[in-house]
C-alpha cells in the first residue's frame, strides 16, 4: 500500500525506455531537474550537486546533508557529466519500506588536464542512503561503470535517464552489466549491506 501511495504521488516510470516522461517533484509551480527529486510520504528528497564546493547534498523538507565531496578536479561538471548524479526512479527503490534511497553519482576518472585514454572518462557509482527520521547516513557505494576498470553496464544509451541495464529482482536491485571485473554478461545484485554486487550465476 505505501508503495502504491508513492506511485500514486509521483506517477509511474519504465525503466525499460529512456525517452518516457520522468519523475519528479514540484517546487514552486515548477518540476525539477528529472531524478533530482523523490516524493516521499511526508518527505520530499531533493539531490542538489553544486559544483562550486564539490558538494553532493541530499535535502530532505529543505534541509541539507552532505553525503560525498568529490575531489578536486574530479567534477563530473568537468566533463559533462553532473546531470548523472540523481535518484534511480521510484520503481527501481525497492528498499524504501527500509528507509532507503538509492542514487547515481560520477566522478571524472582523471584529474590531470584531459590527456590520455580516460582523460575525459568518468567512474560511475551506485549508493544507498538511509533517510530514517531526520538523518542521512551512506551505507554503500558501488562501481557500477569505469574507464580504468573492466566495468560496463549491459544497454546503456549514453544519457541518465537510460535504466535498462536496471531491474529489481527478489525484492533486491539488480544490475545487468555487459563485462564486469573478468565476468562476461553477468547480472550484479546488490548486496543486503548494500557495500558489493554479488553474482549468484557464478557461485
Amino acid at each position: 500500500m505505501r508503495i502504491l501511495t508513492i506511485l500514486a504521488l509521483c506517477g509511474a516510470f519504465s525503466a525499460q525506455a529512456a525517452d518516457v516522461k520522468d519523475f519528479g517533484c514540484t517546487a514552486d509551480g515548477k518540476l525539477q531537474r528529472p531524478g533530482a527529486s523523490l516524493c516521499l510520504p511526508a518527505k520530499t528528497l531533493t539531490l542538489d550537486y553544486q559544483p562550486k564546493t564539490r558538494a553532493v547534498n541530499i535535502v530532505i523538507n529543505g534541509r541539507p546533508h552532505t553525503v560525498e565531496r568529490i575531489d578536486k578536479n574530479y567534477g563530473p561538471e568537468l566533463i559533462g557529466m553532473a546531470k548523472y548524479i540523481r535518484f534511480l526512479p521510484m520503481e527501481l527503490q525497492p528498499y524504501l519500506s527500509r528507509n532507503v534511497v538509492l542514487f547515481n553519482s560520477v566522478v571524472r576518472s582523471s584529474g590531470g588536464e584531459g590527456m590520455g585514454q580516460c582523460g575525459s572518462g568518468a567512474e560511475k557509482y551506485l549508493n544507498a542512503v538511509s533517510i530514517s527520521g531526520t538523518k542521512v547516513k551512506v551505507l554503500g557505494k558501488v562501481h557500477v561503470g569505469s574507464c580504468y576498470e573492466p566495468i560496463e553496464p549491459d544497454g546503456e544509451a549514453g544519457n541518465e535517464t537510460d535504466f535498462s541495464a536496471y531491474s529489481v529482482q527478489d525484492g533486491k536491485l539488480a544490475i545487468k552489466f555487459l563485462y564486469y571485473q573478468g565476468l562476461m554478461d553477468p547480472i550484479g545484485v546488490l548486496s543486503k549491506d548494500f557495500q558489493r554486487l554479488e553474482f549468484p550465476q557464478t557461485d
